[in-house]
């Protein structure tokens, strides 16, 4: 028979015998008995010791505590203004929402800080807000020497109602969270004037620093750019609050009640009552005020051809072969400078930051416009001076020169066209260097186009002479000792300076000057020292390149003054301020920046320039072709720097109005990444003037438009401005 190891084991080592254990007696079971009795004796000594003193020795106090009453603040949010075009076309108003907000130092309560911010991040998650950005709010409001560690930080703007459910079955989970009733900014229009228009968002810490955000709680909804940002203090209102006293449980206790021992809500006389929370308390409450209502110059009929015929001009640019990354349009008031219309390319949609970017597709898109293959969509490109003027800017080399007193209107100069570089040498003040050319030399259709030949001031203009400017440059420079003259005088004209358009993000661009070169050149490799400054460098500028970098609403401002007689306006894009009641509380009508020192006979020289460019054999001539509108102007093709190799990087501008007309409206626009000569100017930036021009005035498109693009023309009727309502409501 077969034996298992373990019982052979057992059978052959009996020491290692199993021992039994011995039976439980009776006296061990007592001692067992009477232990566990002394246990459970000590355990009810403890529990009635312990309601002893909760009821008898400080049963008085807790019934004093559970009746007291503390004070709970409710905020009451105030809408913020609406914003209106001209005609009372509503732009921006609200709609109501939920925002949540946490307090920091009740989230933290119990909680390491690492793990209350884990816990604020958490809660964003869950609320569809960026985790980063919660917590930074968070760091800054515990942190002790800025923060505000016991005011509410915004988590979510307008948050979803599924989440808000979930958090607010989860209170104990989420100390110190907040839903409130609130406003959240509403844009009807879409992507319309969103350059204009700008967009809201909350507070950050580093805005709550700043005095223009001075007393704002750490919740706040705020004008991040546009007018929603330059008109901030017009448009935000005051928040108000509602006061009520409180129990211990968090409920309303009437005014005048307590609580008695059954938590009861009784009168003085110790008679019940019944509570009414919705019962607004004497001298509790603070009413808020809302923003003003803010009206627009912006004519929203004019914006949407500006903006169609952008999106065209550059369709016809990229249908060319040419990158169009961009461009912009401005339609302004010559006499006011009231900006009737202002669009950039391209643009965004403001609403895509009401409540913060949440959501993956919300990211994404975000994180592609943020990119640099968007084109960078909020940069405004009608006010940021970042393009060369190129032969837009022309003129006002021409009118140094009249200044100067080195041309006049009757001035010859001969183009001679010799082009050789073994001739090269420093313009004089006998001819210009033969190795300056114009664009006619470095055309395709040189030899059908010819020399420029013997042209006064007025015909240089139409013809785009650049030798002209840059001998005019070249005499200036000689007759004067002071090497930035020429520069100064372009200042005159706005150029180098901020206009002070009412929308957040202008940027005054750059007239190049001898020391501003140095600096440049100082920035750009460390050291000025061989940094120089000629004769060469006003060449460049006189016909718009070089160094310099203007915008749009510059380029707006300076035709303004040519229309004008050289008065600079100031141009703006806010008409007037009103109050719910529709009341007129401003009117915004800001002053002038300045008068140019010039006179009217340079300033027809000038315009005489402009009607041969749109008339026949002027550089424009087809653009306009068959237009029933005496539209003037001048284009302009500038080089940007490329790299060696690439090909070359052209900006296409065009600037002009329509002339006789009782509201005269000066337009400009300009294509970043344009073509030259035929795919230039006349391609893309030109037909964009006429059509909007032709829209503005009621005009027709002619079948012998080279360019038609469809867009109908505004009845005059609707040009008229109308009172703005008055009255915001969420519903608008």
């Amino acid at each position: 028979m077969l034996r298992s190891p373990a019982r052979k084991n057992r059978e052959t080592n009996p020491a290692k015998k199993r021992v039994e254990t011995p039976p439980l007696t009776k006296g061990n079971m007592q001692v067992r008995v009477v232990s566990l009795a002394v246990l459970i004796a000590l355990v009810f000594a403890v529990l009635g010791a312990r309601l002893w003193y909760l009821q008898v020795l400080t049963g008085e106090e807790y019934n004093v505590m559970a009746q007291n009453t503390g004070t709970l603040t409710v905020k009451d949010p105030a809408q913020r203004g609406v914003i209106y075009d001209r005609d009372g076309e509503i732009l921006a108003n609200n709609e109501p929402g939920l925002n949540v907000t946490v307090i920091p130092n009740e989230i933290g309560r119990g909680r390491t800080a690492a793990e209350a911010r884990e816990k604020v991040g958490e809660l964003a998650e869950i609320l569809g807000a960026d985790p980063k950005s919660v917590q930074e709010r968070y760091d800054a409001a515990i942190d002790p020497v800025t923060g505000a560690a016991y005011s509410p930080i915004l988590v979510k703007e307008n948050a979803d109602q599924t989440a808000v459910t979930y958090i607010s079955e989860r209170t104990e989970e989420f100390d110190g969270v907040q839903v409130n009733d609130d406003w959240v900014r509403n844009y009807p229009q879409g992507n319309l004037a969103s350059h204009v228009l700008g967009y809201t968002g909350a507070i950050t810490p580093d805005e709550l620093k700043l005095d223009a955000f001075k007393g704002l709680s750490n919740d706040s909804i705020v004008g991040k750019s546009g007018v929603e940002v330059y008109y901030e203090e017009t448009l935000r209102g005051e928040a108000g609050w509602q006061k009520y006293d409180v129990d211990v449980l968090g409920r309303i206790v009437p005014d005048g009640a307590r609580v008695n021992s059954a938590s009861e809500f009784v009168d003085e006389n110790g008679n019940p009552i019944e509570s009414n929370p919705t019962e607004e308390l004497p001298d509790h409450v603070k009413d808020p005020k809302p923003g003003d209502n803010l009206r627009l110059t912006v004519d929203v009929d004019l914006q949407k051809v500006v903006e169609t015929e952008l999106d065209a001009a550059l369709d016809r640019t990229r249908a060319e072969g040419y990158e169009g990354r961009g461009g912009a349009v401005i339609a302004m008031n010559p006499e006011n400078g009231e900006v009737l219309a202002l669009a950039s390319r391209p643009d965004f949609d403001p609403q895509l930051f009401v409540g913060g970017i949440s959501g993956d597709q919300e990211l994404e898109e975000y994180e592609y416009l943020s990119s640099e293959r968007s084109g960078y969509p909020f940069t405004n490109r009608a006010i940021v001076g970042g393009q060369p003027g190129a032969s837009t800017f022309k003129i006002f080399t021409g009118l140094a020169g009249m200044a100067a007193g080195v041309i006049d209107a009757y001035t010859i100069i001969t183009d001679s066209a010799i082009i050789d570089e073994n001739l090269c040498w420093s313009p004089s003040s006998v001819s210009v260097s033969p190795c300056y050319s114009s664009w006619r030399q470095n055309s395709p259709n040189y030899e059908y186009l010819g020399n420029h030949g013997p042209q006064n001031f007025s015909e240089a203009i139409a013809d785009s002479n650049d030798i002209f400017f840059y001998q005019v440059a070249d005499w200036i420079w000689n007759q004067t000792e002071d090497k930035d003259w020429m520069p100064k005088y372009y200042e005159r004209w706005g150029f180098g300076k901020l206009t002070g358009i009412d929308i957040s993000g202008e940027s005054a661009g750059r007239v190049p000057t001898e020391a501003g070169e140095r600096e440049l050149y100082r920035a750009l490799h460390g050291s000025a020292e061989e940094a120089y400054w000629s004769v060469g460098d006003w060449i460049n500028l006189s016909i718009g390149q070089g160094d310099l970098l203007v915008s749009p609403v510059q380029m707006a401002t300076a035709y303004s003054a040519l229309y004008n007689g050289g008065t600079l306006v100031t141009p703006h894009v806010a008409k007037d301020v009103r109050d719910q009641s529709g009341k007129v509380v401003a009117e915004i009508t800001p002053e002038p920046a300045g008068q140019v020192d010039t006179n009217q006979a340079q300033i027809d020289a000038v315009i005489n320039g402009f009607r041969g460019v749109t008339a026949k054999k002027g550089t424009a001539e087809n653009i306009f072709k068959g237009s029933e509108l005496p539209t003037i102007g001048k284009s302009g093709t500038g080089e940007l720097p490329s790299e060696p190799g690439e090909a070359a990087d052209y900006v296409n501008w065009f600037a002009g109005w329509t002339e006789g007309q009782d509201e005269p409206l000066v337009v400009v626009t300009m294509i970043e990444g344009g073509g030259a000569f035929e795919t230039g100017s006349e391609l893309t930036a030109g037909p964009v003037v006429r059509h909007v021009l032709e829209a503005y005035y009621g005009v027709e498109q002619s079948p012998e438009d080279p360019q038609p693009t469809g867009t109908r023309p505004i009845d005059p009727a609707d040009r008229q401005s109308t009172e703005a309502p008055t009255v915001t409501t969420a519903t608008e």
